[in-house]
């Protein structure tokens, strides 16, 4: 039964191991296949390099020059290093390059985007009448597209900041600028959410004024003047709240004193319940007092 051992090399060096093995293999195939040619009576030498290690195959004659000539070997090997190491360069070389390209196509993207804000303001600040450049307001032109319409753009482009542009996009609308213009329809709608917010307070007021369209009867106490000498009286008043009346203002009456004599309203409101009741019942009714010498 065949035995499997586990490796314990880093992962690099089990590749490289394994690569190495590869590498021995084919060059044994190649040494079985310079045999066969040998015996077309065919001379081959053959000098395979891998890392460190240098490979001799080929038939008796080949072997036997190229191990004759070491210099010939060293050569052919600091040639692969050589290679080796430019193309390393030549990589390097074009990664750095494709860096520099997109860095430089960066800036050039930023100054196109720059430069069609900049005209972007110019024909909205015409649109107004204005000749100096008025900055435009893309989230309010946005959120009501019909209050301000924009002529010129490419088909398929709608409009929108120009950070949001491609490079290819950014290029037409310069190359095709005298075509752009701004035309203000009417002035911009206010948010829905502002509008929203002033509906339901008015909601509200409504729903509370709706509630209670009369309050209840209001005792009310009238002053007699100096010089007419009528008594004090206490009367049921039903006051009706205008709320839609726009010419409706709210007073505040002030009512008696706490410093006046107690004894005096006693006697007051006994002798006017009477009167107090019968009023009632005859709303609306006039009613003469007889004023007192």
């Amino acid at each position: 039964m065949a035995q499997v051992a586990m490796s314990t090399l880093p992962v690099e060096d089990e590749e490289s191991s394994e690569s190495r093995m590869v590498v021995t293999f084919l060059m044994s195939a190649l040494e079985s296949m310079c045999k066969e040619l040998a015996k077309s009576k065919a001379e081959v030498a053959c000098i395979a390099v891998y890392e460190t290690d240098v490979f001799v195959v080929g038939t008796e004659r080949g072997r036997a020059f190229v191990n004759t000539r070491k210099d010939f070997q060293k050569d052919f090997v600091k040639y692969c290093v050589e290679e080796e190491e430019k193309a390393a360069e030549m990589h390097k070389m074009k990664s750095t390059t494709q860096a520099n390209r997109m860095s430089v196509d960066a800036v050039e993207i930023e100054t196109l985007r720059k430069t069609v804000e900049d005209y972007f303001c110019f024909c909205y600040g015409k649109a107004l009448g204005k000749s100096t450049v008025v900055p435009v307001p893309y989230e309010k032109m946005l959120r009501d597209q019909s209050a301000v319409v924009v002529q010129g753009l490419p088909e398929g482009v709608a409009f929108k900041h120009p950070e949001n542009y491609d490079l290819a996009t950014l290029k037409w609308i310069l190359e095709n600028k005298a075509g752009i213009s701004f035309i203000i329809k009417r002035p911009f709608l206010e948010p829905k959410k502002h509008l929203g917010a002033r509906v339901m307070v008015t909601d509200a007021e409504r729903s509370m004024l709706s509630s209670g369209g009369s309050c209840g009867p209001i005792k009310v106490k009238t002053e007699p003047t100096e010089d007419s000498g009528i008594s004090l009286e206490m009367a049921a008043v039903t006051v009706k709240e205008e709320s839609e009346d726009p010419d409706y203002y709210q007073y505040n009456i002030q009512g008696p004193s706490e410093t006046d004599d107690v004894d005096d309203k006693l006697p007051l409101s006994k002798s006017l319940q009477g009167s107090h009741h019968s009023s009632e019942g005859n709303e609306g009714t006039e009613m003469e007092v007889p004023a007192e010498g």
